[in-house]
């Protein structure tokens, strides 16, 4: 019998927060916004007005922690955004603009380091796509033209030094493909043109370094 109480009494609960929901004649969202799983806990929360997210968004997990969190700005078309693991440190920030990512997104592990840095224009990769060790050391920078790989292409060992160098072009490699060894000389070069390898790849010994 408790238990048939308490979940009518979560029912007419959900109800009143829905009826606080409004959509005016025009069919535009207004006011206070939220929603619930299906075990009542909230969802997410938000500020409507005329159909567009205004101020500050909170998104959660079904457990209760905070997810993520979206500010709006002009007028609703870009939202600075911040995503959590459920122990509350940065997951991801970035921008969405007409939602789509834009500028600078980081993504972080679990203890806080960063592991991917990547430049967007307009939802595509736009600019410097960086990746790192776990550990937070660089290991691979890579340039990018509206989603395709364009231009110099770097890989380093853990230690820093640099394991590979390469071109694209169009979104593949074109150009001088050149691998290191971890004390810096080289281990072999090649050539390629659209993607494709041109000749043998020439290796290097020691008696040539």
């Amino acid at each position: 019998m408790k238990n048939i109480t308490t979940a009518i009494l979560l029912i007419f609960s959900l109800k009143l927060c829905a009826q606080k929901m409004l959509i005016d004649q025009n069919g535009l969202k207004q006011g206070q916004w939220q929603d619930f799983y299906e075990d009542g806990s909230i969802k997410y929360k938000g500020t409507f007005k005329d159909g567009v997210e205004q101020g500050l968004w909170k998104f959660y997990y079904n457990t209760g922690e905070l997810k993520a969190t979206k500010e709006f700005f002009h007028e609703g078309r870009a939202a600075a955004t911040h995503i959590y693991y459920k122990n509350g440190n940065i997951r991801a920030s970035g921008l969405y603009v007409n939602k789509m990512k834009d500028s600078t997104w980081n993504y972080f592990n679990e203890d806080s380091i960063l592991i991917l840095s990547e430049q967007y224009k307009e939802g595509e990769l736009h600019g410097l796509r960086k990746t790192f060790y776990e550990t937070g050391e660089i290991y691979i920078i890579k340039q990018w033209n509206e989603g395709l790989e364009e231009g110099k292409f770097y890989q380093y060992y853990i230690n820093g030094k640099l394991s590979i160098k390469a071109t694209y072009k169009k979104g593949t490699l074109d150009g001088v493909y050149i691998s290191y060894n971890p004390d810096g000389s080289i281990f072999f070069e090649g050539y390629y043109e659209n993607g494709i390898r041109k000749g043998e790849l020439k290796y290097y010994n020691d008696s040539e370094k």
